[in-house]
């Protein structure tokens, strides 16, 4: 079953962070409530704060915090904060320009999110149990998230262009992300520790036998008894040695002789695509969207920086 798109996401998020930092919660003396943020008259609690990290915390229960990873946690908080600040900012705007969303509206995308997930009344509130959630809960953050994009549609969105110069120019700066993987589809001999290839080379190449033949009569590797057919393979995620064997040998061709992990081996090609750049034709959608993404990041930030320079806000974490 999927899980919900609710701020568990978020919460996902924040526990990776808090692995990679080795941090473990706060010793439980630490846990009072006090304003930690003023913003506009708008105040945040250590409690608020805390309620958004306690999911997570609580995975670290038991574990003894060291100073560093009391400096990260101390961090991560001072970095929710900011984003429980940005969110009042926003409410604020949504606010101010009297936008708003109907019950109707709400309504109608729990039902799409219901048939997009292949849900009934009962198993959305059976998922919505595991994620310790009430339905008010999921349909409050639904109708914020949708608040917050339609601010975000007014003022962010609105003032951001592609242009096609802008298409073109992303293109030929980076013509090698757009370029076709090298892709070879192989065939392997793979001897007995002791035995030499080179004979069995060069009965190929004579025609007494074929490589799948070969193949299935000596091999000891991967693809005996299907010709020796080990699939199609990135040209980027073979080992060296094999790409040095197989430079210059056209399709259909053997190899020359040569080590995996002690034993003799031999390759064919039996097909390969040489990874030619696409052409802009075939991925300006792409692109045009990939620059839509980056430049919606940074007219965002913008933004928000513009928000917080008008905006009275005390940070008492």
């Amino acid at each position: 079953m999927q899980r919900l798109p609710s701020r568990l996401a978020a919460l996902a998020l924040t526990l990776s962070i808090l692995c990679l930092s080795a941090a473990s919660p706060a010793p439980a003396a630490e846990v009072v409530d006090r304003i930690v943020a003023v913003v506009n008259g708008e105040i945040i609690t250590l409690f608020d704060l805390n309620e958004r990290l306690k999911p997570v915390l609580e995975q670290f229960k038991g574990r003894q915090l060291s100073d560093a990873d009391k400096q990260a946690l101390f961090k991560f908080k001072q970095d929710l904060l900011d984003k429980l600040i940005d969110d009042i900012l926003l409410e604020q705007e949504v606010k101010k320009f009297g936008i708003t969303v109907s019950d109707v509206e709400i309504e109608t995308q729990v039902q799409a999110f219901k048939e997009n997930h292949k849900l009934n009344e009962e198993g959305f509130l059976e998922q919505l149990k595991l994620e310790k959630m009430t339905r008010q809960e999921f349909v409050e953050t639904l109708r914020k998230d949708i608040l917050r994009q339609r601010i975000l549609g007014v003022m962010v969105r609105r003032k951001v262009v592609v242009t096609s110069e802008d298409v073109q120019r992303y293109y030929e700066e980076h013509k090698q992300d757009f370029t076709k993987d090298r892709t070879v589809h192989l065939g392997l001999i793979l001897l007995a520790p002791g035995e030499s290839a080179a004979p069995l080379r060069e009965r190929i190449a004579k025609g007494e036998i074929s490589f799948a033949e070969a193949a299935d009569a000596y091999s000891e590797g991967p693809g005996k008894g299907q010709g020796g057919d080990i699939g199609v393979l990135e040209w980027k995620n073979l080992a060296q040695e094999w790409r040095t064997a197989l430079e210059g040998v056209a399709e259909g061709q053997v190899s020359q002789p040569f080590i995996i992990n002690g034993r003799e081996a031999l390759l064919t090609p039996r097909t390969m695509e040489s990874g030619d750049a696409q052409k802009l034709s075939d991925i300006e959608n792409q692109i045009r969207d990939k620059i839509y993404s980056e430049k919606i990041q940074e007219r965002f930030g913008e933004y928000m920086k513009e928000l917080r320079s008008k905006a009275v806000i005390e940070n008492r974490l």
